[in-house]
């Protein structure tokens, strides 16, 4: 009896000191979720030298949608666009992350964006797909947001058409 009750004292002892170990996709995805994170705060705040050691060598930024300036960006591009879109807002323009998700080879933020354009309030919704290499150096991102409320607030474009609700289709 004294046998059994050490053994289980032992066996109990054992399994409390084991440390669960977290798997390498796990690491992977913590880790990404923390260079995008230090990324996207570099570039919210205008923090230029922090944002371009997060990226690799051969960085591209994609602005997908039908704009006259989407297309794809090297670094200095980038900054060179991003000089051109805050001379289209009147006091700068502030992104606030509402959620990150993680993968093993990149992430995505959906973010919100509070600006003041020429032509009035201009706040839009963003999804930033991010690419992280091997060496855990974004090596791009691929920016999604509304192309029509770019185009109304920022270049003073009226949208031609009613708008339409499901039963009149």
């Amino acid at each position: 009896m004294k046998k059994i009750f050490f053994l289980i004292t032992l066996i109990s002892i054992i399994s409390c000191e084991q440390t669960i170990s977290k798997s390498e996709n796990e690491i992977l995805i913590e880790r990404n979720n923390t260079i995008v994170s230090k990324n996207f705060e570099a570039y919210n705040n205008g923090d230029f030298e922090v944002f371009e050691s997060t990226i690799s060598n051969d960085f591209t930024f994609t602005l997908r949608g039908e704009l006259d300036i989407s297309g794809t960006y090297t670094y200095q591009e980038l900054l060179k666009a991003a000089g051109a879109f805050q001379s289209l807002l009147k006091n700068g323009w502030k992104g606030n992350v509402d959620k990150i998700i993680s993968g093993v080879n990149g992430s995505v933020i959906v973010l919100t964006g509070k600006a003041e354009g020429v032509n009035g309030e201009y706040n839009n919704d963003y999804i930033w797909l991010y690419s992280i290499n091997e060496e855990g150096k974004v090596s791009s991102i691929t920016e999604y947001l509304s192309d029509l409320l770019f185009v109304k607030q920022l270049y003073g474009q009226e949208i031609c058409g009613e708008k339409k609700t499901m039963e009149q289709l």
